[in-house]
């Protein structure tokens, strides 16, 4: 078809998408490379990006055989430098594509316990470093009735994974003989930092600006063609979007963690625009895929001047 003979059409079935973003992604980690714990970050990036691979191949939200989700992950990553740099939040999107892969496993199973216990032992381990995920817990459990996997039994199940992790951290705490830091995650909880956005960086606010809106936009268009899909990936797809709602409300509210929820963000964003431009030919997603060709390009110059002046 000569419509599909376009950027688009390359772009998300063309053999080079993954490769030339894994290329830039290592490029981009070694312009600014300066010690050993800047390779954790990119560690936990193509980990993330193989991941979502591998969730396309299990629960085929994109019906088709595609890297273009993990691409995009990978492109607006290397772009955002402030990502770049090494703390425990870099994990919270591998976690969180790990927790969505088990919750969707629990779909209709007889064995969702086992699922669910994995799921919610990722969304435990993720709050070690960003407590108010646990903020999430009543909406997972509420994602397990859409996938019609809530009983007695994955209810207690998700509450052993959850708390797996406190466990050993008490454990640990008690040999290290600082059995109050234990409780550090809690009183975090109880008293929420003030909403104050003067330590948010300009680059983290146009990056994440910039994911808002193509992530608005395309979520638009894909409601317009939900009924292309099977039931169970609405479903999924419905979950995704919901996090990705939830994540955007805990940057709002909690800025001072911003970059953990503007991953999970960027997660979200990839997998709705990865699904959109890789099955949506028209002159709406045509001009959607220049259009965020251009943000990236724009966003990633952005921060790289703007990361020059720190050092």
């Amino acid at each position: 078809m000569p419509e599909r003979k376009q950027f688009q059409y390359y772009l998300a079935t063309g053999k080079m998408t993954f490769p030339v973003a894994v290329i830039f992604c290592l490029a981009m980690t070694g312009l600014h490379f300066q010690e050993l714990t800047d390779l954790l970050p990119l560690i936990a990036a193509g980990t993330t990006a193989y991941l979502l691979i591998e969730l396309n191949t299990s629960f085929a939200l994109i019906r088709t055989r595609t890297t273009l989700h993990a691409s995009l992950f990978l492109f607006f990553y290397s772009g955002s430098q402030f990502l770049h740099t090494y703390s425990h939040e870099i994990w919270i999107p591998l976690l969180f594509v790990a927790g969505i892969y088990f919750l969707f496993q629990s779909y209709e199973s007889p064995y969702a316990s086992i699922p669910v216990f994995h799921s919610f032992l990722c969304l435990g381990l993720g709050s070690l470093s960003f407590p108010y995920l646990l903020y999430l817990t009543p909406l997972v459990y509420l994602f397990m009735t859409m996938l019609r996997s809530f009983n007695v039994r994955s209810f207690f199940a998700g509450i052993i994974g959850i708390t797996l992790p406190y466990w050993f951290l008490l454990c640990y705490c008690l040999y290290m003989g600082n059995v109050g830091d234990v409780f550090l995650p809690f009183i975090q909880l109880a008293d929420p930092p003030h909403i104050d956005y003067s330590g948010m960086s300009t680059a983290e606010a146009v990056t994440g600006g910039a994911l808002l809106l193509l992530t608005a936009t395309s979520s638009i268009q894909l409601f317009n063609k939900r009924y292309q899909d099977k039931v169970q990936t609405r479903i999924m797809l419905r979950i995704t979007l919901l996090m990705g709602i939830a994540a955007l409300i805990l940057a709002v509210l909690i800025p001072a963690h911003f970059k953990a929820a503007i991953t999970i963000l960027l997660v979200v964003y990839a997998i709705v625009n990865g699904h959109l431009l890789a099955l949506t030919y028209n002159k709406f997603t045509h001009i959607l895929s220049w259009t965020t060709l251009g943000i990236w390009i724009s966003v990633t110059l952005f921060n790289v001047w703007t990361d020059s002046f720190n050092f």
